[in-house]
């Protein structure tokens, strides 16, 4: 287990080789520069733009090229979706703007067949019936240092809203995040009930509050005391 941790947190400090300022203005990212994945795991990575970009229209690759498939979300077009390979290794998946090639989004993915050990840190989701709008905030207390693996917002009724993005803010001030989530299919066949992210960030402990982007479409009832429903997943640091 330590040697999977010291693996999975050294993914945070790698990143992309760096490029040339000149030759990579980061007006576009994936809003994360590592991520770790399980071989054979498929996972959507969604383009952040710059407001300054209009024409949003990319090219997908992966390097090296047997590193995996990348295909576009027939849906999105600034969502790619990954599948890794049987193989363990790191891959790099890009997004080059068509309009700009030297406009490049990156990310590292480290693959392996053995699965991150998380738990549940916290959830406040019930089967009962939702509405929009939470009055109360969404609240978590961690008592440890954590490694965030897995987080969603449920938007139910989201009335064909695009996913959103999902911040932490710490009774400090402190904010991790804003990461911009992808849409996973919801009870009945709902688009983007769920809004997922993998943020693989390391978070003091402490109590936190749940940013959502769009608490209008975001999912409450009584069973969680009218705060949005929340499902969050991670590791214990020490």
């Amino acid at each position: 287990m330590r040697k999977l941790l010291f693996f999975v947190l050294s993914l945070l400090v790698i990143g992309c080789e760096k490029t040339p300022e000149n030759e990579i203005n980061q007006k576009l990212s994936f809003g994360i520069p590592e991520a770790y994945m399980v071989a054979n795991e498929s996972r959507a990575f969604v383009v952040v733009f710059d407001n300054s970009i209009t024409d949003q229209s990319v090219t997908w690759s992966v390097e090296p090229e047997n590193g995996g498939i990348i295909t576009e979300d027939p849906t999105f077009n600034n969502v790619g979706i990954y599948k890794a390979p049987a193989d363990n290794g790191v891959y790099k998946v890009y997004a080059t703007l068509v309009s700009d090639p030297n406009q490049k989004a990156c990310v590292k993915i480290t693959v392996s067949d053995t699965a991150i050990d998380d738990e549940l840190l916290f959830s406040n989701e019930n089967i009962g019936g939702v509405q929009n709008g939470p009055t109360n905030p969404t609240v978590f207390t961690t008592d440890k240092e954590r490694l965030i693996t897995y987080i969603h917002d449920y938007h139910y009724f989201n009335g064909g809203a695009l996913p959103g993005t999902i911040s932490l803010k710490h009774s400090d001030g402190t904010i991790y995040g804003p990461w911009q989530t992808w849409g996973i299919v919801g009870q009945g066949g709902v688009t983007n009930a769920y809004w997922v992210f993998h943020p693989l960030t390391k978070i003091k402990p402490g109590s936190y509050t749940v940013i959502d982007s769009d608490p209008s479409t975001w999912s409450h009832n009584s069973g969680s005391n009218y705060c949005g429903f929340t499902h969050i997943r991670a590791m214990k640091i020490n």
